[in-house]
């Protein structure tokens, strides 16, 4: 089971070293899954937002994929008919001014369905059948459990038969599938990666590959952070864990069936083929010794707080929150609900201080969480962490409602995130913890 994510798609050469990669790992009989190729996405949200303000420019999705079709020596033609579609899809939306969540999935749902044309064609061309797939024709439905997209766990069996009356090799479509009432919608961020562990453990796989353009999970995000380093193995709740705190190499759902069916993922890269990656199996006991192992972040976050009225159900008034969000586009990261108050963890976009007359919302923030075993237990790990930010003049809170069992969730200034991290990484996760823990203990 391999997965390809849309920086190993990003161009011509990527999408030939992604066919090399099947050929020389798939196995007898590999299945891939793909995600949209690199900016794609960005450009068909773009799209869908310009056309309900009353225009759109369709260039830049047309020349990005013919380029990488002449890129790949392939027909001009191969995605005219998706080209079409989306065309019209979005001159509706232009006409009527309205975009909708439904609509939005819709539009977005283009980005892998083009993509999986592209390399089932590069397979084809490089001497391997294939066919191209969209996930629902398998049979992968979703639903909504606490605001997050998950698939139907029923379809496991239906799914399994449709994979194996596919010629070829199947290259099917991540990221998309269709809700309970048969309407297409899309799994978020790092969808394709839950598409994949999810189609891995209905087809019995032995390992599912997530191909990517890092070398593995790190302990911090490098960009931000240079000192970080790649965790060779991680465990199962560890992985969900940096995922559900913004680490965006994974997908915290994706965690889920492959710990139910114990199936290994491995993160490798599709730049160097021959690096090990990052390998995540195993429970809790299988651990690391306790401690923060790794540092996942989310750049810019908005913190929403609704009093509640406790005359009404508490369920239907954090319906009617959810609901608000989705239709703003705006999926909440975390919810929890601290006595009288629900507290919500968004991202800052325009609209979010609209959501409620009521609300209280501060803007301009970050958020950051240290994970490994034991963390989620380690009170005197919040004040370590609050004392060293304070010495150092930043402004530094713990937020307990985001806490998880391996986890401790702070939130900082979005413009001091950079130093915040470099200094927790560096006190708790990095070189300074390791020479510390080094010397001796005087008697």
């Amino acid at each position: 089971m391999l997965k390809f994510g849309g920086a190993a798609l990003r161009d011509g050469p990527a999408v030939e070293s992604a066919v090399a990669i099947v050929r020389a790992h798939g196995g007898p009989r590999p299945l891939v899954v793909v995600s949209a190729h690199e900016g794609v996405t960005k450009l068909l949200e773009r799209a869908a937002e310009d056309a309900r303000a009353g225009g759109f420019d369709w260039e830049p999705l047309r020349v990005r994929h013919r380029t990488l079709l002449r890129q790949l020596g392939l027909s001009s033609e191969l995605l005219d008919r998706h080209l079409r579609d989306l065309r019209a899809i979005l001159e509706h939306v232009r006409s009527e001014g309205r975009l909708d969540r439904r609509r939005l999935d819709f539009v977005l749902s283009f980005g892998e369905r083009m993509s999986a044309r592209v390399v089932a064609a590069a397979l084809r061309a490089g001497g391997v059948p294939a066919t191209p797939v969209d996930a629902f024709d398998l049979g992968l439905l979703s639903e909504t459990r606490s605001g997050l997209t998950l698939p139907v766990e029923g379809a496991r069996a239906r799914v399994r038969r449709a994979v194996l009356d596919v010629p070829g090799v199947p290259v099917v479509t991540g990221f998309v599938a269709l809700d309970a009432e048969g309407h297409l919608t899309t799994l978020g961020p790092n969808g394709s990666d839950l598409t994949a562990v999810w189609m891995g453990e209905a087809v019995d796989a032995d390992e599912v590959h997530l191909w990517k353009t890092v070398d593995g999970v790190r302990t911090a995000d490098p960009k931000l952070v240079p000192d970080a380093r790649r965790i060779a193995r991680l465990t199962y709740r560890e992985a969900a864990e940096l995922a559900a705190h913004g680490a965006d190499v994974l997908h915290a759902a994706a965690m889920e069936p492959a710990s139910r069916r114990g199936i290994p993922i491995r993160v490798r890269n599709a730049e160097d083929p021959a690096l090990p990656g990052t390998v995540i199996a195993g429970e809790a006991g299988d651990s690391h010794p306790p401690g923060p192992r790794a540092i996942a972040h989310r750049a810019r976050v908005a913190l929403l707080s609704r009093r509640l009225d406790l005359a009404r159900d508490p369920g239907e008034q954090m319906n009617a929150v959810f609901s608000a969000c989705r239709e703003a586009g705006l999926d909440p990261f975390l919810f929890a609900v601290p006595g009288t108050e629900a507290v919500l963890l968004l991202p800052d976009k325009d609209g979010v201080e609209r959501l409620g007359a009521g609300d209280v919302v501060e803007r301009g923030l970050a958020s950051f969480a240290l994970v490994g075993p034991g963390v989620g237990e380690d009170a005197e790990l919040v004040a370590a962490v609050c004392d060293l930010a304070a010495r150092a003049r930043l402004d530094v809170r713990s937020l307990p409602s985001g806490d998880g069992p391996m986890s401790r969730l702070f939130l900082a200034p979005a413009e001091k995130l950079e130093t915040t991290l470099r200094l927790v990484h560096g006190t708790f996760i990095g070189e300074e913890r390791e020479r510390r823990e080094a010397r001796p203990t005087r008697a």
